[in-house]
């Protein structure tokens, strides 16, 4: 049994070398080593390709110019007690205006919905393009909420890895909002469920009114530590 073990673990390292190698053409979708594509239809690979954007700052920022969300760079910045941030840049794009500053393979994960899930879920239900994400912003050097004293831990926020999104407002102008819709019915109510399971796809983190009571007015999504989808 451990020689059969063995062997198949062998075969699996070696096929691994031979499509890492290039030794085995596979579709770059279907392929653990290709740099994401953001416009492909997402699969069971666009997490872990995601995932490694959070270590190759460069990688990142290839992946993100394949995007259209208008950025511009900004500098690291250590404001010390654990906040600032690293490889992050500044989003200026009025689908989500005003500006705010985010992480790079948070603001891949946001062009990301917006692209295969918000865009999509707004036709479906609404058969209106989506025109913008009205939001509560992204970085705040402050804790997890409801956590304080010695030992609390830092918000995603406190590092601009984290985007709370409150409301969405349709090309013909009709606002559907997470404080007033989400416990309703009919096609509001369906649309943010559809928002907050497509944001699970891209995001570590995902809290919308299900988890907490301090999230019955937005979605909180996030690239940090913890998977979470709630």
């Amino acid at each position: 049994m451990r020689y059969l073990a063995l062997v198949f673990l062998l075969a699996l390292l070696f096929l691994a070398w031979q499509m890492h190698s290039g030794r085995i053409a596979i579709p770059p979708d279907w392929n653990p080593w290709a740099p994401l594509d953001v416009a492909a239809e997402p699969n069971w690979l666009t997490r872990y390709k995601l995932q490694r954007l959070n270590g190759d700052p460069e990688l990142c920022r290839a992946v993100l110019g394949q995007t259209d969300l208008r950025h511009t760079a900004v500098p690291d910045h250590d404001a010390g007690n654990g906040c600032g941030w690293n490889n992050a840049l500044r989003v200026g794009d009025e689908r989500f205006a005003p500006a705010f500053t985010l992480s790079c393979t948070a603001a891949v994960s946001l062009a990301m919905w917006e692209r295969h899930t918000l865009q999509p879920a707004a036709l479906a239900r609404f058969g209106q393009r989506l025109a913008r994400v009205e939001h509560l912003g992204s970085y705040a050097c402050r804790n997890v909420r409801g956590s304080a004293g010695e030992g609390s831990r830092r918000s995603q926020h406190a590092s601009a890895n984290a985007f709370d999104a409150a409301a969405f407002r349709l090309a013909n102008g009709r606002r559907v909002r997470i404080l007033t819709h989400w416990h309703g019915s009919g096609a509001e109510a369906a649309f943010l469920r559809d928002a907050r399971d497509g944001a699970c796809r891209f995001f570590n983190g995902t809290l919308s009114p299900d988890y907490n009571q301090a999230h019955q007015d937005h979605f909180h999504l996030d690239w940090g530590g913890y998977r979470m989808c709630r």
